[in-house]
C-alpha cells in the first residue's frame, strides 16, 4: 500500500499541466497527454497559439489569421474549435482562451522566466545563482518553436526565443567567468 504522502505526491505529479512547444509538441493537461488528440494541423496550431497567448482572451479573427493566411478564414474556425474543445479546456466564444491552472508550465514561458531570474541574480552579484536559470533559458531556447511550421506569429515567437538564447549565453558566460569557470563543460 502506498503511504498517504507518496499518494499525494503521485496525484500532484500526475495531475500537473505541462506544455512543450519548443522541439516536439508535448501537452499534458491535468496529467493526461493530449497532443495526439489535437485535431490535425490547424488544431495543433490553434492550441499552440492559445498556449502562447494564454494570459489573454484571443479574438476569433486573430486566431483565424494565425491559422490561415487568407481572408474570411474565421468561417473555418468553428469546426476546429469544436474539436479542440473536446480535448482541451477552452473558454469563450467571441474571444477564446485556453483555461490552464495557474501553476501550468509552458516551456516558452519558462525560458523567459528563467532569463529574468538569471538577470536578477546577476544584478545582485549572485553569479552562482544566475548560472542555473541561465542554463534553463538556453536549454529551451536552443530548441526550435513548432519545428516544421511556418506562420508570421511563429516567426515572431522564434525571434523572441533567439533573443532569450543570446542573452542567456551572455549571462551564463559572465557567471562562469565570475565563478571561475568550474561550470564550463570540460573543465
Amino acid at each position: 500500500m502506498v503511504s498517504r504522502p507518496a499518494w499525494r505526491y503521485l496525484v500532484e505529479t500526475l495531475a500537473e499541466t505541462r506544455i512543450q512547444l519548443c522541439g516536439r509538441l508535448v501537452a499534458r493537461i491535468d496529467g493526461r497527454r493530449v497532443e495526439s488528440e489535437l485535431p490535425g494541423r490547424q488544431g495543433r496550431l490553434a492550441f499552440a497559439f492559445l498556449a502562447v497567448n494564454r494570459h489573454r482572451p484571443v479574438p476569433r479573427d486573430e486566431l483565424a489569421d494565425a491559422l490561415w493566411d487568407e481572408p474570411a478564414a474565421s468561417d473555418r474556425l468553428s469546426p476546429v474549435l469544436s474539436k479542440l474543445r473536446s480535448v482541451v479546456p477552452l473558454d469563450g466564444r467571441g474571444e477564446v482562451r485556453l483555461e490552464l491552472p495557474g501553476d501550468a508550465w509552458i516551456d516558452f514561458e519558462a525560458a523567459s522566466e528563467a532569463l529574468h531570474r538569471a538577470e536578477s541574480a546577476l544584478a545582485r552579484g549572485d553569479f552562482a545563482g544566475a548560472w542555473g536559470p541561465g542554463r534553463v533559458a538556453q536549454h529551451v531556447a536552443t530548441r526550435q518553436l513548432l519545428p516544421g511550421e511556418d506562420a508570421p506569429w511563429i516567426d515572431e515567437q522564434r525571434r523572441r526565443l533567439e533573443e532569450i538564447l543570446v542573452r542567456s549565453l551572455e549571462l551564463v558566460g559572465r557567471a562562469c567567468v565570475e565563478i571561475g569557470g568550474g561550470e564550463l563543460p570540460g573543465t
